[in-house]
């Protein structure tokens, strides 16, 4: 197992590009304030208060802007594109980022990024299986498929329980997964988790620290998404090569539909019936917070499915980048991907958070919902166009749509 006391060579790249730049920056200041205070005739009263005053005009709506921007050049150039601060080259790099980019640019930059000598990626196939591919000391290559590519279930299982990634030291109690670190060359794991299913993983020869576990969360968060929209993607050139469109937007719509109901604290949670043209999904904000959505789409099966896996996309892109937190943000991703599209179809949606030990808060939109307490199915629970409250003394309630029983939340007993 190795420990690293000191700054890998991903961080003194980036300690030394951060700090240089800071330094020009200083550098410039001071000489256009010593310019300045050239030019200025001696013969003015506070010149020196003046200079100063111009210079730091200059420097934040001149120099400051274009230091940042040059900043993020060189952090895309020497270290990694997909984690620089500046929203225009983020946007462009994840607008590029498919398999081919986390195999040949993500995978070694998480490798060093980590400060490990070696790592290996697994990919996720539709027969359950992973492909492997090894990073060592700035060689790449994928592995012939061996016994270590099967399936690992118990592995992806002890993974789902440790999201953030886990160590080898924890897994001593656990012989069968101790050995898939051993066969993986690993001291750490780091899942890419995508609706409670596992896509892939980083296995790294070391222990990351706490900056560099994050940096690594946020790409492996995004690889999963690719690996999942690939998978999609795949059922929609099948779709096209055999003229079978209805055939593949159902394996669509049922992939979307497979999505886990998650264990909340206190809470049962049950699907009490599934429709073609309806999406329910449960993602965790926090610790102590879980949000959801239902959509009703109508309209062509096809046409759904496909819709309801875009906004699943972004949704999920927001959320990795804390950019989905609240009702406002998930209501304009929803009706912005509706008005993309030009739905001419009658929707409406339903977004609602769960907070531990609190009340359950609902928006929805449009009059196709009925919720009521389950003690008293006459009296509505919540209107349309406002943020509904439901205390927990009202629980367990019913979600319908169109008539139809969709979901019920309880007390867990």
């Amino acid at each position: 197992m190795n420990f690293h006391f000191f700054p890998s060579g991903y961080q003194i790249k980036r300690l030394f590009i951060v700090g240089l730049m800071r330094i020009l920056f200083i550098v410039l200041a001071f000489l256009v304030y010593d310019l300045i205070l050239i030019k200025f005739p001696n013969d003015i009263h506070f010149n020196y208060e003046i200079s100063m005053v111009l210079t730091l005009t200059i420097c934040i709506l001149i120099f400051l802007p274009l230091f940042e921007r040059f900043l993020s050049f060189l952090k895309g150039k020497f270290l990694s594109e997909y984690l620089v601060e500046d929203s225009y080259s983020s946007r462009l790099a994840y607008k590029k980022f498919d398999i081919n980019s986390l195999i040949q640019y993500v995978f070694p930059d998480m490798v060093k990024i980590a400060g490990a000598e070696s790592g290996r990626l697994g990919i996720l196939k539709e027969n359950g299986s992973f492909d492997i591919y090894n990073f060592n000391r700035g060689r790449q290559k994928k592995i012939p498929t061996r016994g270590e590519n099967t399936a690992m279930n118990q592995l992806m299982l002890y993974l789902l329980k440790h999201k953030n990634g886990v160590s080898i030291s924890e897994t001593y109690s656990h012989p069968n997964i101790n050995s898939d670190f051993i066969a993986l060359r690993a001291d750490f794991i780091v899942p890419f988790l995508f609706r409670e299913k596992i896509f892939g993983f980083l296995a790294i020869s070391n222990i990351p620290d706490i900056d560099s576990a994050k940096q690594l969360s946020l790409l492996a968060s995004q690889s999963a998404l690719v690996i999942h929209n690939r998978n999609l993607s795949s059922h929609i050139v099948e779709n096209i090569k055999y003229k079978q469109e209805e055939e593949s937007a159902k394996r669509i719509q049922n992939l979307l539909q497979k999505g886990k109901i998650p264990k909340i604290e206190n809470y049962k949670i049950e699907i009490l019936s599934h429709d073609s043209f309806t999406l329910i999904e449960f993602y965790q904000i926090s610790d102590s917070v879980w949000q959801f959505i239902i959509l009703s789409s109508g309209g062509p099966e096809r046409s759904a499915g496909l819709l309801h896996s875009h906004i699943l996309g972004l949704l999920y892109s927001r959320i990795s980048k804390n950019k989905a937190h609240n009702f406002v943000e998930v209501k304009s991703i929803i009706e912005g991907a509706f008005e993309k599209a030009n739905w001419k179809d009658k929707y409406g949606y339903l977004i609602g958070k769960i907070i531990k030990d609190s009340d359950i808060e609902i928006l929805l939109k449009g009059n196709i919902f009925s919720i009521y307490s389950e003690s008293d199915p006459l009296k509505q629970l919540t209107s349309v166009g406002w943020k509904n409250i439901i205390s927990t003394y009202q629980l367990p309630f019913i979600i319908e749509i169109k008539g139809k029983k969709i979901l019920r939340i309880g007390n867990e007993i």
